[in-house]
């Protein structure tokens, strides 16, 4: 073949890949990964995006020039994911930003591999179809489950809600756009010559019928939201405000670094914990709810890439407001629009964001295809000195054609720059792929009966990619349970023998390592420290010092959640353990003062005064807990027993009655006690402390040995 040739293959197989990535994003998921819905849509998009790299790589090498289609998008694109990928980099939570961020970067780079794979209006309007029937099979499928009809042969997803986005609230924003799109490419259509050509037309017979699907599918999705049984819930706008403001203007530790570059894409989850308001306690509903997302998917860019990121974001939207003004309205314009518009609006899940950007690629292809001067290919390519070092060649509207006298080592090394990193993300994309399908399979019904085959699939897991904070937590704790299970199966009365004291041994420090290695990743993380607090707790009359471990850890988690009152009960909980009864009511109090309609922080208190003897103020708590009970029954009748109880012990003495509300959302009342509580094995052993405060995140994590012999 010659070099023609194989250019034109190669772009057959970039424009193949592009639409057929365009087609099945809306509809991809998979039930073997611990997220079915967004995780393999960001493997699927940064695995073929890698591909196609690399075929421009191959393709520019061949000849020997570097050509590309510029716009005025382009730029202000380059920035935001510069920027986005910087404020990952410079983050606290390095690695849990990175595994947010790079996802968001190659969607920017399929946003480039888009804007140059397709070279004929033929190519745009098959590419264009695409999106729109994926948008059409995934509101189809929508249909058929709603009507009971299960054509996916997968029980996990055999249920009438089901959406092939996992919400009902992202799949309606990512299918408004699309509709827009639609609708208005029929309304032109139909304006300029009604329904002549319609035979021959396939592009508007496709418009049609996916304007009629792609309404029903939002109005179904509508229809889930309010009769699902768990409604999808939103962070209400004025807190997403106010977290966003607090995250860039409050970072005492990193002031500068955070107003200019917020806390890093995609760990908003720990500036919701970080930053939310005391009054949150008071939103009956989500009080004790954690929001992964703002209230808005720009609220969540200044609380995450800060003030540089958040402009960048408003520098794309303002060339595409610029790019339609004294031209007439095109559907895909007013599809950008609308994406953009909702951004301010609503929250916007990675699959949006995807879309955010294909609508852009194709809109950037639509000006090309219109001649507008503001889009053209350019070539650039290294010269004989004589000529000059570098040749810049606008094209225009042309395809750039290879020149004599180009020379090869340009190309190379644009090469190098795209293959190396596109490798690297490649081979640790699929090693997280991997570990993901092994840590889901561990977690699988099957798997968990087999303590020894849960750990190994964890432990091989965690070797694949040791720099998820998650999986080191739920890891620590499947080794307390093995050990607790190792215990508890040892005869009443027995000594255990030395052999399974050491297996005891060796799984408490293997835990206690795992959630150590939990903090170090993600130190903003407050479930990482309160997990390693109650692997600390599990382990008093074990390990030395474990309660002052349990309590620090505990304390450095409030530290990262301050306004939680479930916090508060906990380490209440682990004073009341431990008989400090005076501190265990300090807490429990606060707890109060923090949520002054929380039933379980008055119940603890109540029974931290009762083992005080202070009976009379224990039955005053126990009496508040009883009116806030009232509207549960369980809980109810639990707190009426212990009052009467109570009152049996306490002679005459009587509470004063509540007078407050019936509490919502409350959970079940609970004298605060660890998960486990491994019994002593002897003299106390040593085990390591928690990480000091502000460590930074290690890049190589410990991995875990071998499950020890039982």
């Amino acid at each position: 073949m010659n070099k023609k040739e194989i250019i034109s293959y190669i772009d057959s197989a970039s424009f193949i890949l592009v639409t057929a990535t365009l087609f099945a994003f809306p509809i991809f998921f998979l039930t073997n990964t611990s997220d079915f819905f967004v995780l393999p849509k960001q493997i699927l998009v940064t695995l073929l995006t890698v591909v196609l790299m690399v075929l421009w790589g191959v393709k520019i090498m061949i000849n020997k020039e570097v050509s590309f289609r510029s716009s005025s998008f382009n730029f202000p694109v380059f920035l935001f994911g510069a920027i986005t990928l910087l404020t990952a980099l410079l983050a606290r939570n390095t690695f849990d930003s990175l595994l947010q961020a790079i996802p968001l970067v190659f969607v920017l780079i399929f946003y480039f591999a888009l804007t140059n794979s397709l070279h004929n209006k033929a190519q745009f309007n098959v590419a264009l179809s695409a999106l729109a029937l994926g948008g059409v099979f995934s509101s189809l499928l929508s249909l058929v489950y709603l009507l009971n009809i299960f054509v996916l042969p997968f029980q996990q997803i055999q249920n009438r809600f089901f959406t092939t986005l996992g919400s009902p609230i992202q799949h309606i924003i990512y299918l408004l756009p699309v509709l827009a799109l639609s609708v208005f490419y029929v309304y032109k259509r139909y304006t300029k010559s009604g329904f002549s050509g319609i035979a021959t037309d396939y592009n508007y017979i496709i418009h049609i019928v996916s304007s009629f699907l792609i309404l029903s599918g939002v109005a179904i999705n509508i229809y889930k939201i309010f009769f699902r049984p768990e409604k999808p819930i939103v962070l209400p706008f004025k807190y997403g405000v106010q977290i966003a403001t607090a995250a860039i203007s409050q970072d005492s530790a990193r002031q500068v670094l955070s107003l200019l570059f917020g806390s890093g894409y995609g760990t908003f989850i720990t500036d919701f914990a970080r930053f939310k308001p005391a009054s949150f306690n008071l939103e009956q509903g989500i009080w004790n709810l954690t929001f992964s997302f703002s209230s808005s998917y720009f609220l969540e860019l200044i609380a995450t890439v800060g003030i540089l990121g958040t402009l960048a974001f408003l520098f794309i939207f303002a060339r595409v407001v610029q790019s339609g003004m004294n031209r007439s309205m095109s559907p895909l314009f007013l599809a950008v629009v609308v994406t953009f518009i909702l951004s301010f609006l609503l929250p916007f899940s990675y699959t949006v964001v995807f879309l955010m950007f294909a609508l852009l690629g194709f809109y950037t292809v639509f000006l090309f295809f219109e001649n507008d001067k503001r889009v053209y290919n350019l070539s650039v390519n290294l010269v004989a000195l004589k000529e000059g070092l570098f040749s810049v060649n606008d094209e225009g509207h042309a395809e750039p054609a290879p020149r004599k006298g180009s020379s090869s080592i340009f190309p190379a090394l644009i090469m190098a720059v795209v293959l190396i990193p596109s490798v690297f993300v490649g081979w640790y994309t699929v090693r997280l792929f991997l570990s993901d399908m092994k840590f889901t399979q561990s977690l699988s019904p099957q798997v968990l009966n087999n303590g020894q085959r849960t750990y190994d699939l964890e432990r091989q897991a965690l070797q694949l990619f040791p720099y998820r904070s998650d999986y080191y937590r739920i890891f620590s704790q499947v080794n307390i349970a093995l050990a607790n299970s190792l215990i508890n199966s040892i005869p009443q009365g027995q000594q255990p023998t030395e052999q399974a004291q050491q297996t005891v041994i060796a799984l408490l420090q293997q835990s206690i390592n795992s959630g150590r290695a939990a903090v170090r990743i993600a130190p903003l993380n407050p479930a990482n420290w309160e997990n390693l607090a109650r692997i600390y707790r599990s382990l008093i009359n074990v390990g030395q010092n474990a309660e002052q471990f349990a309590a620090a850890s505990l304390n450095q988690a409030i530290a990262l959640n301050q306004y939680d009152p479930t916090k508060y009960v906990e380490l209440g909980g682990i004073f009341y353990q431990l008989g400090q009864f005076d501190a265990a009511q300090q807490q429990f109090q606060q707890a109060i003062n923090l949520k002054p309609d929380y039933a379980n922080a008055y119940y603890n208190l109540g029974h931290a005064l009762e083992a005080k003897g202070d009976l009379q103020n224990a039955l005053t708590q126990y009496n508040v807990v009883l009116g806030l009970a009232k509207d549960d029954e369980a809980n109810r009748k639990q707190i009426e027993k212990e009052i009467e109880a109570l009152k049996q012990n306490a002679g005459k003495a009587q509470g004063q009655t509540n007078t407050q509300g019936a509490g919502t959302n409350q959970g079940p009342l609970q004298v605060n006690q660890p998960q486990t509580q491994i019994p002593a094995q002897g003299e106390p052993v040593e085990i390591p402390a928690p990480p000091t405060t502000g460590a930074p995140a290690q890049t190589t994590s410990p991995a875990p040995t071998a499950a020890p012999a039982q």
